[in-house]
């Protein structure tokens, strides 16, 4: 898998989806790429069926993330963990990815887990990838945590998960997709996880 996350118009998954992109992520939580639920269900719409539609939640109630989907076509749920939250294998249908450092994910019963940065949960800070490597050789994880077009080869080769996430790292400002940084960190990252496959 390769996710591009924040996406937050057309051009944009547009753009990932023509890239290489296998999944998009749609932010529903306060941030700088935060979308309304409106906007993401027409790109759902127009995504082709291959592609990954995933919601991204944090600091928002599980009741709450029932109305988005009512209005949203999403294939799963990316949850980040917060204190005294516990996360079901499935919500409203659909699969739960926890999200989180390795230590907060790596025993959880999900059948896919991000890993994200130990710094903090959407942080965009890079981090010892190779740390995942055992996780991600009994388990089905998402690397995230800081990667770009100048680490995604080596992060892979060091962890070898079964799919990347990326979001600040292909941005020019906050929000602000550069088509350029999408072109090449699918390259980047498809060549890399092939590489491991072999």
């Amino acid at each position: 898998m390769i996710k591009i996350c924040g996406i937050g118009d057309l051009q944009s998954a547009r753009l990932a989806i023509d890239a290489g992109a296998t999944a998009l992520g749609f932010v529903f939580a306060q941030s700088a790429r935060r979308i309304e639920p409106s906007a993401a269900a027409a790109i759902c719409h127009w995504m082709p069926d291959f592609a990954q539609r995933i919601g991204v939640f944090r600091g928002i109630s599980l009741d709450d993330i029932g109305a988005i989907v009512a209005q949203v076509p999403l294939t799963a749920l990316q949850v980040h963990l917060q204190p005294g939250l516990q996360l079901p294998l499935a919500l409203h249908g659909l699969e739960v990815i926890p999200a989180g450092s390795l230590a907060e994910v790596e025993t959880l019963p999900h059948g896919r887990v991000l890993v994200d940065s130990p710094i903090g949960a959407g942080s965009g800070q890079s981090w010892d990838y190779a740390q995942a490597r055992a996780l991600c050789g009994r388990r089905t994880v998402i690397l995230a945590g800081g990667l770009r077009v100048a680490n995604v080869a080596s992060a892979v080769s060091a962890a070898r998960p079964a799919g990347v996430d990326v979001s600040s790292g292909v941005e020019i400002d906050p929000g602000v997709k550069d088509p350029g940084m999408i072109l090449a960190f699918c390259a980047a990252a498809a060549q890399a996880m092939n590489e491991v496959r072999q």
